[in-house]
């Protein structure tokens, strides 16, 4: 097998590209990443480590593409029908892994949750409600014109609400969101997603297995089990794989790029992301940072080219604008220009 290391640049990660199966999965796959999920709760933090675990284990309406488009995942089609609503429409036979079959009482369960959440509330405030038409059909809306709707139905992974209903022997509420704590939802999960988690010991080993009722019965693939170590250490994560420890690692930081070029069993994938790291003035404590030319001149002063080259190994690229390339309105070309940071808090 010829071993993978990835140098994700930016948030995409697998969340853009679950590992995917066929008939055949039987194959086992041993990955490393930096840390574990948290919890089984994946509202309850909100993280890229959470995220690839919702991805692996549940399924989002829509889902990001390569490309930075919308791919339909459990929703199958939606329209809009005015300036403040959305209509989807679900697939039907979608299981989850408890036998349930998905419906929109669960999406609707869902997007209660999630405007409960403490990670998910700020970004779900733009949604006034949900409006349920039939068993397979809802509408989003928001209470005025929102052009990121899609953009966060990304971050709807519909749960099994009959699951996460009731209470547990101890009379705690199944559905409550516990910060950091232990909850029902915290140590056991539903979902619709490819892998069911088989058994976890937190902070030591994560084993996942194939779900055989998975609805996407095309998708590619011939992974049925797969075991995740975290292995904080980069060097450490690195050398288990070139070592032939694992299969698959992520992330890989710049300083090691040289071991893997040299490995000639390893293959490097490299994906852009979307994230943006810049240097926020803040006007309300330094009085200086209101004159935009003292802005302009620590605009200037970064070195941004040399950053990306020397630091990040040439995996980044200096930033232009506010939002990434390929992203909507982000203007094209992708041309050099100063950023006068706003005003922040």
């Amino acid at each position: 097998m010829k071993k993978l290391l990835t140098a994700f640049v930016g948030s995409m990660a697998l969340a853009s590209a679950p590992v995917a199966m066929s008939a055949e999965a039987n194959k086992e796959l041993k990955m490393a990443y930096d840390a574990d999920p948290v919890t089984l709760d994946i509202h309850e933090q909100l993280s890229g480590g959470m995220l690839q675990l919702s991805h692996m284990t549940f399924d989002p309406l829509v889902r990001w593409n390569k490309d930075l488009g919308f791919d339909a995942r459990l929703a199958e089609s939606w329209e809009r029908i005015d300036e403040n609503t959305m209509r989807f429409k679900l697939r039907e036979g979608v299981k989850f892994h408890s036998g349930n079959e998905l419906t929109t009482k669960d999406v609707q369960f869902t997007f209660n949750r999630l405007k409960q959440s403490q990670d998910f509330k700020a970004i779900f405030k733009p949604f006034s409600g949900i409006n349920i038409i039939d068993d397979y059909t809802f509408e989003l809306v928001t209470s005025e014109p929102y052009p990121l709707l899609l953009n966060t139905a990304t971050y709807i992974f519909p749960m099994d609400s009959e699951f996460y209903s009731g209470k547990t022997d101890g009379g705690q509420a199944k559905d409550a969101i516990v910060k950091h704590g232990n909850s029902f939802a915290s140590s056991n999960m539903s979902g619709t997603g490819p892998f069911t988690v088989a058994s976890r010991q937190q902070g030591v080993r994560v084993e996942f297995e194939r779900f055989d009722d998975y609805w996407d019965a095309e998708s590619p693939g011939n992974v049925g089990k797969i075991v995740l170590t975290p292995i904080k250490e980069n060097n450490t994560r690195v050398s288990a794989l070139l070592s032939g420890g694992v299969d698959f690692v992520a992330p890989v930081p710049p300083t090691d790029l040289e071991r893997i070029r040299n490995d000639k069993n390893s293959e490097l994938v490299t994906m852009s992301g979307t994230r943006i790291i810049l240097f926020h003035m803040n006007q309300e404590r330094v009085e200086a940072f209101k004159n935009p030319k003292v802005r302009q001149a620590i605009a200037h002063a970064i070195n941004q080219e040399g950053i990306a080259a020397k630091i990040m190994k040439g995996f980044a690229t200096p930033a232009a604008q506010m939002s990434p390339e390929a992203i909507r309105a982000t203007t094209s070309p992708w041309r050099r220009a100063l950023m006068l940071p706003r005003p922040r808090s």
